[in-house]
């Protein structure tokens, strides 16, 4: 009996909001020389062997310049405007063919980095069959992983609505305690305050 070929992860990033609370594209903002977005292309990008998705709107052309030399191809969401889940709709519509799950992550986590995606990774492979996610603030959250079988459920959110709903209400979950995700920059000042 031969072994079962390595399940293969797409990562998907959410980057096509306004950034209103901002005040400028936050998706641009730079921590140690380095734009938000492109910081979390770097830190997931070795965690995804069937790539990198980077879902764009309000500012498409400045953040898909920034990611011009980076391992990930943007893809321009039309209906950014609604909110969370057309970029999850968009992006969950672009994965290669041969993704068997995605990696769901936003471009505001700059707590998160590449060991982090990749013990949620090694979570999910040992129980393929059910999402795995980020542990922090006393909920699950994004980053998160679920497997081809959930993508329909994710394309059937709507609005502002993300992930977190359906992780929440999901039977079996696998969760990764992961304190680092509680950074979340939503104004300029949240750039120097570091993780919580």
């Amino acid at each position: 009996m031969t072994a079962e070929p390595p399940k293969k992860l797409a990562g998907l990033i959410l980057a096509a909001g306004a950034a209103s609370r901002f005040g400028r594209p936050k998706q641009l903002a730079l921590i140690n020389g380095l734009s938000l977005v492109a910081k979390t292309v770097r830190s997931i990008a070795p965690v995804c062997d069937a790539g990198v998705l980077v879902v764009t709107g309000a500012y498409h052309e400045a953040v898909a310049t920034a990611l011009a030399s980076e391992p990930a191809r943007c893809v321009y969401n039309p209906g950014w405007r609604e909110g969370m889940a057309a970029s999850i709709r968009q992006g969950i519509a672009a994965l290669a063919p041969e993704a068997d799950a995605v990696l769901l992550a936003v471009a505001d986590q700059p707590g998160v980095d590449t060991r982090q995606y990749d013990t949620l990774a090694s979570a999910w492979r040992a129980a393929p069959e059910q999402p795995a996610a980020a542990v922090y603030a006393g909920a699950p959250g994004v980053p998160a992983i679920f497997a081809r079988d959930d993508w329909p459920r994710l394309t059937q959110l709507q609005g502002d609505r993300g992930a977190r709903s359906l992780l929440r209400d999901a039977e079996a979950l696998t969760g990764v305690p992961m304190p680092a995700a509680s950074w979340d920059i939503d104004r300029p000042a949240d750039l120097a305050n570091g993780p919580a």
